[in-house]
C-alpha cells in the first residue's frame, strides 16, 4: 500500500514513520508550507497561553519564549507539547488530543477574572476558538504567528505515480489542504485519475469536499492522527449523513 502525505514538510516525519510501522509506504507531496509573519506579543500577565499547532510555537523568537515560558500552556497534540518543552515552557497545563477536547477544558478551567489569554495561531484557522472563549466571558488576545502558503505544484514523481495508478490513497488533514490538493492535481491534468485514489480525511468537514467531487473516501472516527491512520486499516467508505 502506498499513501500520499500532503502535510507540510516539517510535520511529515512523524506521519511517515507511523505509516512505515504499519507496513505502508509513504510518499511526500506537501500542499502548503508554513511562513513566519511579522508579529509582536503584547506585554501582559497572561493567565494562559494556548497553541493548537506546532507552527504557533515554531515562529517564536528566543526572547518571546522567555517572555511566555513561565505561563501555563494549553496545547493540542503530543508533538506540540514536546516542542514546547524543548523550547523551555515550564508548565504544560494540558495537552489535548484535538481542539474539540481542548475548547471545553479551557472554558471550565480558566476564569474571566484570572486575566487575559494569549492564543498563538495561524492566519487560516479551523473553528472559532477565540469567539467561543469570549462568549464564556474570557479575554483573548489572538496573535497570528504564521501563514500557510499554498504549494504551486506537485513533485514530478508524484504526478507520474498518480497518472500510472501507483498510489492507493491520500491523507488529508484540513479543509484547505483538501481544496489545494484537488486544485493542484487538476492543474496537472490528473483529474481523471483521482477517482482511483481513496481519500482518508481527518474530519467530516474535510470529507464533504471529497464527497462532492465523487471520489472514494474514508473518515477518521476522531479528528486526530492516530484515528486517521487507524482508518487506513479499516478501509471502509464513509457517507456523510
Amino acid at each position: 500500500m502506498r499513501i500520499l502525505v500532503t502535510r507540510p514538510a516539517l510535520d511529515q516525519d512523524q506521519t511517515c514513520k507511523a505509516l512505515r510501522a504499519l507496513g505502508i509506504e509513504p510518499l511526500s507531496a506537501p500542499v502548503m508550507v508554513a511562513e513566519a509573519l511579522d508579529f509582536s506579543l503584547p506585554e501582559q500577565s497572561w493567565q494562559a497561553v494556548v497553541v493548537t499547532s506546532r507552527n504557533g510555537l515554531r515562529m517564536l523568537e528566543r526572547a518571546q519564549v522567555a517572555q511566555l515560558g513561565q505561563r501555563p500552556l494549553y496545547c493540542v497534540g503530543t508533538k506540540t507539547e514536546s516542542l514546547a518543552r524543548a523550547l523551555g515552557f515550564q508548565t504544560i497545563e494540558m495537552r489535548a488530543p484535538d481542539l474539540a477536547d481542548l475548547t471545553p477544558a479551557l472554558v471550565s478551567r480558566l476564569a474571566p477574572q484570572g486575566g487575559p489569554i494569549l492564543y498563538l495561531t495561524g492566519r487560516h484557522r479551523t473553528g472559532s476558538l477565540k469567539d467561543t472563549l469570549e462568549a464564556a466571558g474570557l479575554s483573548v488576545a489572538q496573535v497570528e504567528t504564521y501563514v500557510m502558503v499554498a504549494s504551486k505544484a506537485l513533485p514530478d514523481d508524484i504526478c507520474d505515480a498518480i497518472g500510472q495508478g501507483a498510489i492507493d490513497g491520500v491523507l488529508l488533514y484540513s479543509k484547505r489542504s483538501s481544496q489545494l490538493f484537488l486544485s493542484i492535481a487538476r492543474e496537472h491534468g490528473l483529474e481523471a485519475k483521482l477517482g482511483g485514489l481513496t481519500f482518508y480525511c481527518l474530519s467530516p468537514a474535510i470529507a464533504t469536499l471529497i464527497e462532492d467531487a465523487g471520489y472514494p473516501l474514508v473518515v477518521a472516527d476522531a479528528p486526530n492522527e492516530k484515528s486517521l491512520l487507524a482508518s487506513l486499516k479499516k478501509g471502509r467508505n464513509y457517507l456523510i449523513q
